[in-house]
């Protein structure tokens, strides 16, 4: 009994230290994409520029919309548009629990596959989401339940009502549909995820929390932060596959002398 019971300690201890190393290294890549995020506006190509300049066009175009979305959500309610756009209540919730839930099922079940999946989710919402932070925060808009109309700017603000560009929620949805939806090679899967947070995104406009510029330039920094995690995943193959490098193993043998049971324990470690 008391052989067992010192083998049973002696697989949960490396089994920690698996568990510990793994997400060690995990903490590292995470940092690793901040860096790269961050240096990245001093290594745009010609494509990078392209798409900045059209968010910046589609972000101005749709500050012409400001009003007339304005006017929808106050002027066309209905029950079912209230169930529906609701959805907004629990999207920061949702994706939190969604990125832990993921993370931790993979790391637990030793699913290298699902690990990396939550490892990009948690890339993708908290850059995306320190972005968008920082824009709300210089830009200051007001927002339209103030009804200081959308010309409304007060940079350097943090209060509730005065960090209205761009809609976080528009932002942490559409991170994490970019990272799900790259997942599955298929019409309906993308369209569903990039749907439902085009919900989220018009649900702030129909809770009169955001103008429509502001869920526009919102969704773009979740999109096009969520697909540079994708892009730049330096180890996703190694992750996606079940490889060696850097795993503890251990194998548990039995073998009789004397009609006595006797255990070997082997333990490694691989680089």
């Amino acid at each position: 009994m008391k052989t067992k019971t010192l083998i049973f300690l002696l697989l949960t201890t490396l089994y920690n230290v698996n568990i510990h190393a793994q997400v060690g290294d995990d903490l590292s890549k995470f940092i690793n994409m901040g860096g790269k995020i961050v240096s990245s506006p001093f290594n745009f190509d010609s494509n990078d520029i392209l798409n900045l300049s059209l968010v910046t066009a589609a972000t101005f175009g749709s500050f012409f919309l400001d009003n007339t979305g304005r006017q929808w959500a106050l002027h066309n309610n209905s029950n079912f548009k209230d169930d529906l756009f609701s959805i907004d209540n629990s999207t920061t919730v949702f994706v939190g629990a969604a990125v832990m839930g993921t993370y931790g099922y993979g790391l637990i079940n030793k699913n290298n596959k699902i690990r990396t999946i939550g490892l990009q989710l948690a890339e993708a919402t908290f850059y995306a989401g320190g972005i968008n932070f920082l824009f709300k925060s210089l830009i200051g808009r007001t927002r339209p339940l103030v009804n200081d109309g959308h010309k409304n700017f007060d940079p350097f603000k943090f209060s509730f009502n005065q960090t209205s560009l761009p809609s976080g929620h528009s932002t942490l949805a559409f991170a994490f549909s970019t990272v799900m939806a790259d997942k599955i090679d298929n019409i309906f899967w993308k369209v569903g995820w990039y749907g439902a947070a085009s919900v989220v995104g018009i649900s702030r406009v129909y809770n009169d929390k955001h103008w429509v510029s502001d869920v526009v330039l919102g969704g773009a920094i979740g999109y096009f932060v969520g697909r540079f995690v994708l892009n730049n995943q330096e180890d996703d193959k190694e992750l996606m596959s079940e490889t060696k490098q850097n795993k503890t193993s251990y194998s548990l043998g039995l073998k009789y002398f004397n009609n006595q049971p006797i255990y070997s324990l082997n333990f490694g470690y691989s680089f």
